[in-house]
């Protein structure tokens, strides 16, 4: 078994056999990029059933359509591109899916109406957290506020009306970006 040696720049092999040179620690990481980019590249289906419903999916099925997607940018691509952006207009892509604005008020009303259900839940589940803390909190028969008991079930009551107080913010910052 080679066991490495590894400083910010190189990995030595510590084994009785003698190496040469060190592996250039730029060297496996460059290779390791290059290996897992290769495995990302997948080919992408757009399948529209009868009732309007869009499925994108990575299998071909009858009657998807092959979508031709550009690559994915690299970090330097992104840079200069997002400098080209500065100096020009950007457009919608031709091919962009376009919704009339009634159907988008639809899906908006729908979504508004599934966030306030989710936000009512949420506020029931806060109130139903905040009452269990209370009662939690309560000395039980021979026990001490010092007990590691008492501690580990009270930091778990505080850290579910957390939770609950942490999901009702983020379903309101939600329901505010709706139009």
């Amino acid at each position: 078994m080679a066991v490495l040696a590894i400083n910010s720049d190189e990995i030595w092999p510590l084994s009785n056999e003698h190496h040469l040179f060190p592996v250039p620690m730029k060297a496996i990481l460059l290779l390791a990029s290059l290996l897992l980019s290769l495995a990302a590249h997948a080919e992408i289906y757009k399948f529209v059933d009868e009732s309007g419903q869009v499925t994108y999916t990575n299998l071909p099925r009858h009657g998807a359509k092959k979508l031709n997607l550009e690559p994915a940018l690299t970090v330097m691509e992104s840079a200069s591109s997002s400098r080209k952006k500065e100096t020009s207009t950007s457009s919608t892509p031709s091919n962009f899916p376009k919704v009339d604005s009634s159907t988008q008020r639809k899906r908006d009303d729908v979504r508004r109406t599934v966030l306030e259900t989710e936000l009512a839940t949420e506020q029931r589940n806060l109130a139903d957290a905040h009452a269990a803390q209370q009662a939690g909190e309560k000395l039980r028969v021979n026990e001490k506020s010092d007990s590691a008991s008492w501690k580990t079930r009270v930091a778990k009551l505080r850290d579910a009306v957390k939770l609950h107080e942490d999901n009702v913010v983020a379903l309101k910052r939600e329901l505010a970006t709706i139009k």
